[in-house]
């Protein structure tokens, strides 16, 4: 990097370290990360690439911090991912096709209508598990809210929703679930992004470096507070970024 290069490398560096404490707990990073890259003057479809290689820095730092609290259920994770994917792969590749406004109200109806629905039932330790219906019709959620995240990343508040609706999982729960999709859909959409070469690799080192910094400190800090606050910062984030998304 040279001259004002260094100079958005450091910024991106900070950007990380907000984005990673925050988006490890809360997702919706990616509606900071892009318009801030974006304003830095790089281009639109480089800022989306590359901000999704500094999200698996993310995934990777939040996972192993829920996985060894023992807040992510590998057996609903798994086939979960698995659906996610085939959405993401499908996503990514539409990524210079589709109109990226009409993509913000859309996800912004869905992430709305899933916080309602979460407040008006929320999960509780002990409830019945839900019924096989229930589970068939969260799993297949998968595959549109994967698409989305391909396409465009903040998939991460509506997966977390899913297992909450359901699969009745808590807030913690559905967080530290979440992430393994979110890491395989992560690395699936690089591999498309990487070979179309719109990923800028050196501005994405930069943000990993913040990223899992900021998500190591973001997961301990979540885990301490535990689920009450969690879900409490968790709701107030999604809607604000819901309603921005609609309206502006």
């Amino acid at each position: 990097m040279m001259g004002h290069e260094w100079l958005t490398g450091a910024g991106l560096v900070f950007l990380g370290l907000i984005t990673g404490f925050v988006g490890t707990n809360t997702g919706g990073s990616v509606f900071l990360t892009v318009p801030v890259m974006i304003w830095l003057g790089i281009a639109p479809q480089s800022s989306i690439a590359t901000a999704r290689l500094a999200s698996v820095g993310t995934m990777i730092a939040g996972l192993r911090h829920f996985h060894n609290q023992g807040k992510v259920d590998y057996a609903l994770a798994v086939p979960a991912a698995a659906l996610g994917l085939a959405g993401a792969l499908g996503g990514a590749s539409l990524l210079l096709q589709i109109d990226p406004a009409l993509l913000h109200k859309i996800i912004g109806g869905l992430t709305l209508l899933l916080v309602a629905l979460s407040l008006i039932k929320k999960p509780r330790s002990g409830e019945t598990p839900p019924s096989a219906i229930r589970r068939l019709f969260g799993y297949i959620l998968f595959i549109p809210v994967g698409m989305i995240g391909g396409l465009f990343g903040g998939q991460a508040k509506l997966s977390t929703y899913l297992f909450i609706i359901f699969f009745r999982k808590t807030i913690s729960e559905s967080v530290g679930t979440r992430k393994v999709g979110g890491l395989v859909l992560s690395v699936g959409s690089l591999i498309i992004f990487g070979v179309s070469g719109i990923i800028n690799w050196q501005y994405g080192l930069c943000l990993v470096i913040g990223t899992l910094l900021g998500a190591n400190a973001g997961a301990k800090f979540a885990l301490k507070k535990g689920d009450q606050w969690m879900e409490c910062v968790f709701n107030i984030v999604v809607i604000a970024l819901a309603l921005r998304m609609l309206f502006w």
